[in-house]
């Protein structure tokens, strides 16, 4: 996202509706890109928060991830201990 707005601001001229367009149709397949069909974001602003809010909630499903990954391998070190 961040690159793309960086793209955008050099182009003169440029049409909301064009980047937005452009912004969207060159997503990766995926829930987000999911997400926008089924409920297309208004403007570029709308777009970015929804962007944002993705990230959050994606790195906040990984660190959870991590942190079961993390409790799982301690139990099955307590296991081997009580053997």
């Amino acid at each position: 996202m961040e690159r793309f707005c960086k793209v955008a601001l050099n182009i003169r001229n440029l049409s909301p509706d064009v980047a937005m367009h452009h912004m969207v149709t060159t997503l990766r397949l995926g829930p987000f890109a999911d997400s926008l069909c089924q409920k297309p974001a208004a403007n570029l602003d709308e777009l970015r928060q929804r962007v944002t809010k993705f990230m959050q909630l994606k790195e906040l499903r990984e660190f959870r991830n991590q942190a079961r990954a993390e409790a799982d391998e301690d139990k099955g070190k307590e296991n081997e201990c009580l053997r």
